[in-house]
């Protein structure tokens, strides 16, 4: 894994996240570094480090603009950014992810200083795990097989296509369980996407997803002819993006490359969250597209934060490293199960903060947000009658902890939470009661109200079940 930056880059330790409670901002020099050692270290191979002291997968960091130095300020440089790195991510175990750092120039430096990094490259991949591993000759013929396509410009196929290469006779794999087998471990690791529900694109290339994906969200795109649509203010100003106007993305950007296979691509991107159907609508909601907001201008809009609803506690899922489409996958899974909230026509779906309405009449929702490390929920009730939370709370708690793990599993990503609980009417994002701690005491001080909360009040209505 390669991370490029610019020798002239500052990294500052004291930086935070870009990411506090629904707003967000351009991540900066550190922030880049470490968001990137974070993606990377959720995708170790092995909880241990092996034994030459790295995690895999490895990463070479390169360093560019090495010519904007003379060779005296370059030693200078040099020893401002190791130990910015150091102060940045010491003592944090995904800096052992980090195998070399290389500083060139792109026009100075001699062909042996780019050939010294190629050397790395093979060096590092040849010390990893899976180097060397033994697969079916069958499964490396396809694979060339497949290369050879992608080579030739073919970016997808459908599964008889696949059935047939698979069927050369110098490959002979003819059972589709065997194929299965084999298109399953290509997708795994990366080098193909492949759903057995959509076996007409098996898509050869990933980077042509990607692609597809950029012509929807793409700052490049010419609005000149989509300005005046209705559909085109829906989508950048809601998220909410129809049927038509991604034929009309999709044609503007590369003819009938994706329009072609428009069916197919929809559910692929539905699969993997990238989009969500409204039911019994042509519209999608796009979770990564829908507009931003604050806490607190959500909490005003509801009359949350004005005490005109009754509130549980929060409940918090704290983790070490919180990868921001988590909050997309569980946006897209609330958007299946739940209606949204709805205030003066709008649905109430931001960038980081969703309200659903969890009962038909709308007097109880359910409040979804994000801050740096954390996803909480909090069920709210506008009811003039007795209202009992613990079935339905103890309920989303246990499916949305069981999406949580799904999620893991599904992308295959290394990353630990905690529950935590806070008040009803404190601020979820800091100072939370970790609930294993709660379980073995029965108050707690809370910093925020300075007084003492019974555990068994906070933790209720959620962990009914316990």
């Amino acid at each position: 894994m390669f991370i490029a930056k610019a020798a002239t880059e500052h990294f500052n330790p004291s930086e935070k996240s870009a990411i506090s409670v629904g707003v967000t901002t351009a991540p900066t020099g550190g922030e880049y570094v470490d968001f990137w050692f974070d993606s990377i270290h959720c995708h170790r191979t092995a909880d241990e480090r092996s034994n030459h002291g790295h995690f895999d997968p490895p990463i070479l960091l390169v360093f560019t603009g090495k010519d904007k130095y003379s060779k005296a300020d370059f030693k200078t440089r040099e020893k401002e950014l190791n130990d910015q790195m150091n102060q940045v991510l010491g003592f944090q175990t995904k800096y052992h992810h980090l195998h070399n750092k290389f500083y060139l120039s792109n026009t100075e430096d001699s062909d042996e200083e780019f050939e010294k990094l190629r050397y790395e490259i093979y060096d590092t991949a040849r010390k990893m795990g899976n180097w060397g591993n033994s697969f079916p000759l069958q499964w490396i013929l396809l694979e060339h097989l497949i290369e050879l396509n992608k080579n030739d410009g073919k970016h997808f196929i459908n599964f008889y296509d696949m059935s047939k290469l698979a069927k050369h006779p110098d490959i002979n794999i003819l059972k589709e369980g065997d194929l299965l087998l084999f298109l399953r471990f290509q997708h795994n690791v990366g080098n193909i996407i492949f759903f057995e529900k959509i076996p007409d694109l098996i898509i050869l290339n990933p980077q042509w997803l990607a692609d597809a994906f950029r012509c929807l969200v793409s700052d490049r795109i010419d609005t000149r002819e989509l300005h005046h649509l209705d559909d085109w203010c829906l989508f950048t100003q809601r998220g909410k993006i129809s049927d038509s106007l991604i034929t009309k993305l999709f044609e503007s950007k590369a003819g009938s490359q994706f329009s072609g296979m428009k069916d197919n691509l929809h559910k692929v991107m539905d699969k993997l969250d990238i989009i969500v159907k409204i039911e019994n609508s042509s519209y999608y909601i796009m979770p990564s597209m829908m507009p931003s907001s604050t806490f607190d201008d959500v909490c005003k809009i509801f009359g949350i934060s004005d005490g005109k609803c009754k509130r549980t506690s929060w409940l918090c899922y704290k983790f070490d490293f919180l990868p921001p489409s988590f909050f997309n996958h569980l946006s897209a899974w609330f958007l299946r199960k739940y209606h949204p909230s709805t205030v003066e026509n709008t649905s109430a779906l931001y960038r980081g903060i969703c309200m659903f309405d969890i009962n038909t009449s709308g007097s109880t929702k359910i409040l979804v947000t994000m801050s740096t490390d954390t996803i909480a929920l909090q069920v709210v009730t506008y009811s003039e009658q007795k209202v009992g939370f613990r079935s339905t709370c103890s309920k989303i708690h246990s499916e949305v902890s069981q999406l949580l793990e799904y999620v893991k599993e599904r992308y295959s990503v290394k990353i630990s939470f905690k529950l935590h609980f806070k008040c009803s009417d404190g601020y979820y994002f800091q100072n939370t009661f970790e609930y294993e701690k709660l379980k073995n005491e029965k108050e707690w001080f809370c910093v925020q109200h300075k007084q003492m909360h019974r555990s068994d009040q906070i933790c209720s209505p959620w962990m009914n079940n316990e």
